[in-house]
Order: C-alpha cells, then structure tokens, then sequence
C-alpha cells in the first residue's frame, strides 16, 4: 500500500530553507498524525537525510523551529517529540528556555563552587627551558 505525503508548494519554493531542512520537516510531517505522535530520533533523521554530523541535524532544526513550522520537545533524554501546532509550539518553546536556563544555572553554580574551592591553592607553573 502507498501512501503519499501532501506538502504545500510554499515550502518547496521557500527560499529561507535549504534542502535539509525541507527534507526534515517532510520527514517530520509524515509522522504527525502517527499514534504516539511525531516521536523521531537523531539517529533516525541522521539515516534518513544523509546528514553526518548531530551539530549539522541541530542547527537544521533550530532553523525549523525558528521559522515556526515545527517544534521539539525531548523526551526522558532520548527520542524527541515534534509538534506543529502552534499552541503546543509555544509550549515546548518554553519548556526548552526553562530547560537551558536550569543547565546554564548549574554550570555557574559549579564554576562558582570550582572558584572557591580553588582559591586557597597555590599553582606552581614550571619554567620552560
């Protein structure tokens, strides 16, 4: 059985994005009506598009999510779940902030404790010859 994909000609003749990112989001969109919704991998996308690199697959969907045709949302710290409702979009978009604004606290909390644990020490550097 086949099964066939509509995509609006906007997208295809959008200018803004490259052929990444098109091909992610067709991906994505595919999986939007499936039953636990659009829940993809990296691994899975990486397969899918012949992208090398996880940094080049994140920027790509940063992009996505820029222009607002789609947002992300890990899920337990593996497969990520994708919606394209815009009142979920909002949602997930501030789950995210909220996200890296924790991780980003806790990384000045630990450089802070490093400072101050480290404050007492003396290095000794050698003198090079």
């Amino acid at each position: 059985m086949k099964y066939f994909e509509k995509i609006d000609k906007d997208l295809l003749n959008n200018r803004n994005l490259n052929s990444h990112e098109k091909l992610i989001y067709v991906i994505c969109k595919s999986f939007e009506f499936a039953p636990n919704g659009c829940r993809i991998s990296h691994k899975y996308l990486l397969r899918r598009t012949g992208i090398k690199t996880v940094r080049t697959l994140t920027k790509c969907l940063d992009r996505l999510q820029l222009f607002g045709l789609l947002a992300r949302k890990q899920i337990n710290n593996g497969t990520n779940h994708y919606v394209f409702n815009k009142n979920l979009m909002q949602d997930y978009i501030q789950h995210n902030l909220n996200k890296r604004r924790k991780i980003t606290l806790a990384k000045i909390k630990q450089q802070q404790s490093y400072i101050q644990n480290n404050q007492q020490n003396v290095h000794i550097l050698k003198k090079g010859k």
